[in-house]
């Protein structure tokens, strides 16, 4: 590593990366840069509805369970305690990382971790269908069944599929759970989802049962002995290196989207702050040396439903990305020539930014929905969090002759009462308050700056940045009393400024 990445990283033995937004902000490039640093880099949160994106030498990897460190030699990878498994998704993953000549044989899994049972996928995807309106964006990959069934003791734990004998006792109690929750749905509707090759095209489906217990446990059984090479007790391996290797904690979608501390209900189902991500890697918080939050610089985007106080294009882009008809290629061919990103059509502006930052799920290739950065949800974020932040993707907004920065809401919903306070229409807000009834009342109020119209691919240093970036960095320093730590223009390693 260079001079100035060895000065932020003095006298510090554990590192955790996370996200100040609602993910999406480029963790994955920083785990790789930070895993040459580290000995061993652990996953503490989430599933496979994660999707970390890696450049390097040109190549794009994206990685779902296994750490983005996977791609640096001798490192050891951990799937921590905090996440959940699905078994065939994991195995699928090791293949295709190994057939990309990447050895997983230092890859790790905890014993601990929770098991992503096909009862799970299927209510998840047949609460979605059903939901109408009401759809909180959900990948329909049971991530949030399996977290409710692991708090409900009615769930699986990776130490199971070493366990025959265990396995099948407590699948059998557990299906016998989910039986009289199925039969609420339609056969027909419970058929058609589970002949879907996430599912195993079919393999699972029982005509009188809606899922053959034998099949499952034929499955998952092999599952595990394809994975038992991994299992082993990670807390313990992670605690007993603390202090004496160098550890590098890899957060998975962010703090906007915490079970604890997000825009609730359209959030995730896991504790993704890094008070969570430490929990879910056998540590405590007050281990970590070094927090560094990643936000985007300087717009944001969300992914699924719920309120985005700065999006482009308001309830249009809403609609336009979680519709299910829209991905990439055809947002492209459709939008070919549209105007620069701050060209007056705010809907325009969206698709502009997102086809600029590339924009979509690296997991499931979804249209993220985009806006202009909020610093209202950074004082939010930043008050239970360090000060110490990453700036990620500032080359996006290369060609911007405006930039614009929300400093401040109008709320515009009718008086209601937070936390104890009142809030009344027409109030004005320095800090997001992140109940989703409120927020999707809060107007921005924007500053705008002017761009600086010029590639950073080749700023390698602070004094290389343009002034009129630099202006909003200290504007944004001031106003929210963050501290930026690592500036990122490009996609490659190389493309990076440590300040």
């Amino acid at each position: 590593m260079k001079k100035k990445e060895l000065k932020l990283l003095e006298n510090v033995n554990t590192v955790a990366i996370s996200c100040r937004q609602w993910g999406d902000t480029g963790k994955g490039k920083f785990v790789d840069i930070f895993a040459e640093w580290a000995d061993i880099i652990v996953r503490g949160t989430g599933g496979d509805n994660a999707g970390h994106t890696v450049v390097f030498n040109g190549q794009e990897l994206v990685t779902h369970l296994v750490p983005s460190g996977i791609l640096r030699k001798g490192k050891t990878n951990i799937i921590g305690n905090g996440t959940v498994v699905y078994p065939k998704a994991l195995v699928e993953e090791i293949i295709k990382l190994e057939e990309k000549g990447i050895d997983c044989h230092n890859l790790k899994l905890a014993h601990n971790a929770k098991i992503i049972l096909p009862t799970e996928i299927l209510l998840d995807r047949l609460k979605e269908v059903s939901a109408g309106s009401g759809k909180i964006g959900s990948t329909g990959k049971g991530i949030g069944p399996t977290y409710t069934d692991f708090v409900g003791r009615e769930g699986l734990i990776v130490n199971d599929l070493l366990n025959p004998t265990f396995f099948r006792e407590k699948f059998k109690r557990h299906l016998k759970y989910k039986l009289a929750i199925l039969k609420t749905y339609d056969s027909e509707l419970i058929k058609t989802i589970l002949d879907h090759e996430h599912l195993e095209s079919g393999f699972y489906f029982d005509s009188e049962n809606y899922l053959n217990f034998e099949a499952v446990c034929e499955k998952y059984l092999a599952y595990g002995e394809k994975l038992k090479s991994y299992i082993c007790d990670t807390d313990s391996f992670v605690r007993s290196n603390l202090g004496e290797r160098k550890i590098l904690l890899e957060g998975a979608q962010g703090d906007m989207l915490s079970i604890d501390h997000g825009s609730y209900p359209f959030v995730t189902s896991s504790d993704c702050t890094v008070a969570g991500l430490a929990k879910g890697a056998g540590l405590r918080e007050s281990d970590i040396d070094l927090s560094l939050g990643i936000i985007k610089g300087f717009y944001m985007t969300r992914v699924g439903a719920g309120p985005f106080p700065t999006e482009l294009g308001g309830e249009q882009s809403d609609s336009w990305c979680n519709g299910g008809k829209i991905n990439k290629a055809m947002e492209k061919a459709l939008y070919h020539s549209t105007p620069k990103i701050d060209g007056g059509d705010e809907f325009l502006e969206g698709v502009v930014l997102r086809i600029a930052g590339n924009e979509y799920g690296a997991t499931t290739g979804r249209p993220r929905r985009t806006g202009w950065l909020d610093l209202p949800l950074l004082r939010y974020t930043l008050g239970f969090n360090s000060p110490d932040l990453i700036l990620t993707k500032l080359d996006v907004l290369n060609d911007c002759d405006v930039i614009k920065v929300c400093n401040h809401y109008k709320y515009t919903g009718e008086n209601c009462v937070y936390a104890g306070q009142k809030i009344l229409s027409g109030k004005y807000l320095e800090t997001a308050v992140p109940q989703s009834e409120i927020m999707k009342f809060c107007k921005p109020i924007y500053v705008k700056f002017p761009g600086w119209k010029c590639d950073l691919k080749d700023c390698r240093d602070y004094g290389d940045l343009p002034e009129e970036l630099k202006h909003i960095l200290e504007f944004i320093t001031k106003e929210t009393k963050a501290r930026p730590r690592i500036i990122s223009v490009g996609a490659d390693r190389e493309e990076t400024i440590f300040l």
